[in-house]
């Protein structure tokens, strides 16, 4: 599988999306985390879904997780309530939160080139992009490891070297 059979449209959000829309954008569609675009639609960062978390649990939880114990349902609803009033660019503007710009590749790589941008990026999304820098689409790490487990289904029945098939079925 390539790149470009891969990448999909997935909502962006800006700096200026609120954060508790940013949480039910990942809920909806089940992403990990979020891709933030500029005002023409151009991807400028990706913030991992456990980031995006920072913005409810407090640092004080964060650096002694048994501190959570303290709080009751009332408490953590309060403190989810809190997304009401952040914004994306608070997310963007935390020293402590690691965002970084959208790690791509080229529609033409291969699902082990994918792999490995989002292992060294430590990135749950990747754009890609073709060599002029023209955004078509992204992937994401579910979509990563569904192409990953379907490749390795084609291996298992089929003795190496025998195929000349993609994992879906269709020639390339």
């Amino acid at each position: 599988m390539r790149a470009s059979d891969l990448a999909e449209q997935i909502p962006t959000v800006t700096r200026e999306t609120g954060a508790l829309e940013a949480a039910r954008i990942i809920a909806q569609h089940r992403l990990a985390g979020l891709v933030v675009a500029d005002e023409r639609g151009v991807p400028i960062a990706v913030v991992p879904g456990t980031q995006v978390l920072k913005l409810v649990v407090p640092r004080y939880v964060r650096e002694d997780p048994n501190l959570a114990h303290v709080y009751d349902e009332k408490g953590a609803d309060e403190l989810c309530a809190a997304l009401r009033e952040r914004t994306v660019a608070d997310l963007l503007d935390i020293k402590e939160i690691r965002t970084h710009a959208p790690p791509s590749v080229l529609p033409d790589d291969t699902l082990v080139e994918i792999a490995a941008v989002m292992v060294t990026e430590h990135s749950p999304i990747v754009i890609v992009r073709d060599r002029r820098g023209t955004y078509s689409g992204a992937i994401t790490l579910a979509r990563t490891m569904a192409a990953i487990a379907t490749a390795a289904g084609d291996l298992a029945v089929e003795p190496a070297g025998t195929g000349d098939s993609d994992a879906d079925g269709s020639d390339t």
